[in-house]
């Protein structure tokens, strides 16, 4: 699927704008449309969408100005959520699923696509959104209460790699290939949202798509407080960060899986079609939630060391990777 990368290409996406996406904001959800400070007042809900809970909180001297950038981040990723749903049968995912072509890409989604050829090629293929097949495998053989066998998933194997992307049109090459954007989608929907609430004014927002956080400005003064879940127990934060800018994204072994050992889940390695069995949770820091969102299923799929010296090695690129034996690996400015 990957189309030429150039180094430039992929630096030029770690220098982009900064939004971000993230886990646990410790934002306190009692702050309503009270005052913050003296100057800020806040607008903020939480809704039901892209199968998670949604918030945005926009800080403006004006309430109404606050309100109107919260309803235009949720418009702007309501309309979004459809585009890249694979489960919805009259969404262009779904659509390119069951027929195995399509051409014209909407705009977004090829924007999407540009990201994920560009992060797979730079990842050596850690990130590869063509691994639908055994995603599926994984989760039939435990709705019918068991455990895939070595055969279905080595079959489902077979069609990974089978989604051809030229830049201009999708084409299924292998029998029973499927495309996923699951990896990369809410982090694209959170930097749009932070777009949208930008355009209608706003300067101080926080959106938090079910653990994916993009930060735009800061919270009156003060950075926004965000948290990296600790995988062991996710409702508790591990670490605080402080944000203005940028982005965080990060990948656990808790958020969809299928035993209760956690040894499926829903990242799989494109190579073996198992899930990685050393990562706990990987966070990532770029300037843009998509990429984070990316690059923190790419680090989980490598091991822990190569994936700290690949976060190491590019600029404004940042990571922390908890493993299941209590081991820590994190680059230097992860928490700056």
């Amino acid at each position: 699927m990957p189309r030429k990368l150039h180094r430039r290409s992929f630096l030029q996406m770690t220098g982009a704008a900064a939004l971000g996406a993230a886990a646990l904001p410790l934002v306190s959800p009692a702050i309503g449309l009270a005052k913050v400070t003296r100057e800020l007042s806040a607008a903020q809900q939480t809704r039901m969408m892209m199968g998670t809970l949604v918030s945005v909180t926009v800080l403006d001297a004006s309430q109404a100005k606050a309100q109107e950038a919260m309803e235009a981040a949720f418009t702007a990723m309501g309309r979004l959520t459809p585009v890249f749903d694979r489960h919805r049968p009259v969404g262009p995912v779904a659509a390119f699923n069951a027929e195995g072509r399509l051409s014209d890409l909407e705009p977004r989604l090829k924007q999407v696509m540009d990201l994920c050829a560009t992060v797979q090629q730079a990842t050596d293929g850690a990130f590869d959104p063509s691994v639908a097949p055994v995603v599926d495998a994984m989760a039939a053989s435990f709705a019918q209460g068991h455990k895939p066998n070595r055969a279905s998933l080595d079959q489902a194997l077979k069609a990974v790699g089978g989604v051809a992307y030229d830049g201009r049109s999708l084409r299924l090459t292998k029998e029973n290939a499927g495309l996923t954007l699951d990896g990369v989608a809410k982090g694209y929907i959170v930097d749009e949202g932070l777009r949208a609430a930008a355009k209608a004014g706003a300067r101080h927002v926080l959106i938090n798509a079910g653990g994916d956080v993009g930060v735009l400005g800061d919270q009156g003064g003060k950075p926004w407080r965000v948290a990296v879940a600790d995988p062991n127990a996710p409702t508790k934060p591990k670490m605080v960060l402080s944000m203005t800018r940028g982005a965080l994204a990060t990948s656990g072994d808790y958020e969809v899986y299928f035993d209760r050992e956690r040894l499926y889940h829903h990242i799989v390695r494109p190579d073996t079609g198992r899930s990685p069995g050393s990562a706990h949770s990987v966070s990532v820091r770029a300037p843009q939630a998509a990429l984070a969102d990316a690059l923190a299923t790419a680090c989980f799929v490598m091991p822990p060391a190569q994936a700290t010296k690949f976060l190491n090695a590019r600029p404004r690129l940042e990571g922390l990777i908890l493993t299941r034996f209590g081991q820590r690996y994190q680059t230097k400015g992860f928490m700056s």
